[in-house]
């Protein structure tokens, strides 16, 4: 028996027997391929691969209904490819969701000139280095300096790693080092831009 006979076979005891053996042993001839071609249309395995498990959700739920395909193998990747493009039209109505499509204008809190130590100008000219920031870069920086939450805690929010927490925030502090350099001493500069994690 093929491959493409064997998926028949398993499809059709899903949608006949309600075999719960046989939709998972569908899942696990289909995933992978379906996961790939999911990924290649909306650009994140992570986004296909909740793609992929929901068109098998839905698969399931529609189990007695679907007697009639004759090939799974095509229903189930139009079914992906569907699921896909819905995705990306999703995401592209909900731009601002995305982390890298912030309204930056939105974040932007000027640095307040902590104790004196920093004159108005010299805010100013951290305020713009700031907002050249790339905007999940610059978002991090403003959680934990402005908004004063940990590395943890905005992992946490942000669903990413304390390492790229950290990554971003070394970017960050160099750029706006680099903006005040010639204003501020080493010192006060390290002071001003000091993280603690």
């Amino acid at each position: 028996m093929g491959e493409n006979e064997q998926i028949k076979a398993l499809f059709e005891r899903v949608c006949y027997d309600n075999s719960v053996q046989a939709y998972n042993e569908l899942y696990i001839a289909l995933c992978t391929r379906l996961i790939h071609f999911s990924a290649s249309i909306v650009s994140s395995y992570h986004l296909a691969e909740e793609i992929v498990s929901d068109v098998f959700l839905s698969l399931w739920q529609k189990k007695n209904e679907l007697s009639h395909v004759q090939n799974p193998v095509v229903y189930l990747y139009v079914s992906t490819k569907n699921r896909s493009l819905n995705t990306l039209q999703e995401q592209k109505r909900h731009q601002h969701d995305s982390l890298d499509e912030l309204n930056t204008d939105m974040l932007a809190i000027a640095p307040e000139a902590e104790n004196g130590m920093v004159s108005a100008e010299v805010s100013q000219k951290i305020e713009r280095a700031i907002r050249s920031l790339p905007a999940r870069c610059q978002l991090i920086f403003r959680l934990i300096k402005q908004d004063r939450l940990s590395y943890r805690e905005v992992a946490e929010l942000l669903n990413i790693s304390t390492k790229t927490v950290d990554a971003q925030l070394t970017i960050a502090v160099k750029k706006i080092s680099l903006a005040i350099r010639f204003d501020l001493s080493d010192e006060t500069a390290q002071t001003y831009l000091r993280l603690d994690s």
